[in-house]
């Protein structure tokens, strides 16, 4: 548990250190929502709350594409995942920590500015918190996928390319059940049934992800 505490804390304060970054997220979901509400301006007011959950949601996926493919590029290029395994540290540990501090910096300035913007734009109180809910449990899915590609991709100098085509199919079964979840209760349907299989997505990936990662980087750096 230490160890994990000093590695998540690591990487969190190298990722402030870059200024820009716990910003962006934000800055990127304005921006989406600016676009979307400009070019969807003629569209009927209930049309548009519909598709705002899944914009949301597009964001969040956006933002983990954008950025997963670094999470280990830095210690891989410096040495250090090699230090940690010469020096028989648990990889896995430093692995759960670095997808929580990516999870952090990229999905929840958006998780916490997301409810602000459906309430403003329209959305009720009841498919604000199911649009929350489904944010809190489906995003940290989103740095575990994307962590997998990260690691079997990691050894190539441009992988940005080869990390989304990996992720974006294994991401589209989360953005079905999330926004289905939100439209569901935006309709006054049944939506526990979605927050379930998100739920179990994310116990499955939890569990298996530093796992996979381990034995892809140790490849690598054979």
């Amino acid at each position: 548990m230490k160890s994990f505490n000093s590695i998540f804390l690591k990487e969190i304060l190298l990722i402030r250190r870059s200024g820009y970054e716990s910003l962006f997220p934000i800055i990127y979901l304005f921006i989406i929502m600016v676009f979307f509400n400009i070019s969807l301006s003629y569209v009927e007011k209930i049309v548009m709350q519909e598709l705002i959950p899944i914009m949301i949601w597009i964001s969040c996926l956006l933002i983990c594409v954008f950025n997963i493919e670094n999470i280990f590029k830095d210690d891989y290029e410096d040495g250090t995942l090699e230090i940690f395994l010469i020096g028989h540290q648990n990889l896995e540990v430093t692995i759960l920590a670095k997808v929580l501090s990516h999870w952090l910096i990229s999905n929840i300035p958006i998780i916490l500015t997301a409810p602000i913007i459906a309430l403003v734009l329209g959305i009720d109180s009841q498919t604000t918190l199911i649009l929350f809910i489904s944010l809190i449990i489906g995003t940290p899915t989103l740095s575990l996928i994307g962590s997998i590609a990260a690691a079997l991709t990691v050894s190539l100098k441009k992988n940005k390319i080869l990390v989304s085509i990996i992720v974006l199919p294994l991401y589209v079964p989360i953005l079905i059940f999330g926004t289905s979840a939100v439209n569901n209760s935006y309709f006054q349907l049944s939506y526990i049934s979605e927050l379930y299989l998100l739920a179990i997505i994310f116990l499955i990936f939890l569990l298996t992800t530093p796992i996979i990662c381990a034995k892809s980087l140790k490849i690598s750096l054979d």
